[in-house]
């Protein structure tokens, strides 16, 4: 959680009261891909086991569902990948690993070099540069958008037409279609499939170096 140090009184009591709101909704949404849920860990940082199979559908859409639910103070992110030494259960705290390792130093990483959008560690030495290219780039775009541009992007990301978004924002779809271009809206889902299949790799090739 970024700045997390400087907040006191009601403001901390209120961030980490949604804090906690945001792990329950996160291990709601993304059940089907995880191994062990999503728990907070010292307190402003949070910690999770993604299935392999599952990592090319719930990190995209994580990281999604993170800058959309909760992006003030923002969370920077680290995905390590690796081995898990220890017995796999529920309860993450108690595992250890090259995974959990190598997630540290990316988020380690992503704090002294202050990137966002997620940093990529283990996955091999040329997917890391890929993935993390890919991450920097869809994070910028997404930062440029205006409110009402990303308020559109978010009912486009659920699947809605832009006449079905026009309706459900009580606009006109040819002002729809303005803020879909300027959001470089199509532009954006290809670098989405693009992060997909990069991680699709990733995961196949086994993190090799």
């Amino acid at each position: 959680m970024v700045g997390s140090r400087s907040l006191t009184g009601s403001r901390r009591a209120a961030i980490q009261k949604a804090f906690t709101q945001l792990m329950s909704r996160l291990n709601e949404e993304f059940s089907f891909g995880l191994h062990g849920k999503f728990v907070i860990a010292l307190g402003d940082e949070f910690e999770g086991l993604i299935q392999a199979s599952a990592a090319s559908q719930v990190i995209p859409n994580l990281i999604w569902r993170i800058e959309q639910l909760f992006s003030d103070p923002a969370i920077r992110l680290g995905f390590g990948f690796g081995g898990i030494d220890t017995p796999i259960e529920d309860n993450v705290s108690s595992l250890d690993g090259p995974a959990f390792h190598r997630a540290r130093e990316a988020v380690e990483g992503a704090a002294k070099s202050r990137k966002m959008g997620g940093v990529f560690q283990g996955f091999g030495n040329k997917h890391d540069e890929v993935l993390n290219g890919i991450a920097r780039i869809l994070h910028l775009q997404r930062s440029r958008w205006s409110r009402q541009q990303r308020n559109v992007a978010v009912l486009l990301r659920q699947g809605l037409r832009q006449s079905e978004v026009a309706r459900a924002m009580s606009r006109s779809r040819q002002a729809v279609s303005i803020d879909v271009r300027a959001a470089g809206w199509e532009a954006y889902v290809e670098g989405e499939l693009a992060f997909t299949k990069a991680l699709e790799g990733a995961i196949a090739a086994g993190g090799s170096r």
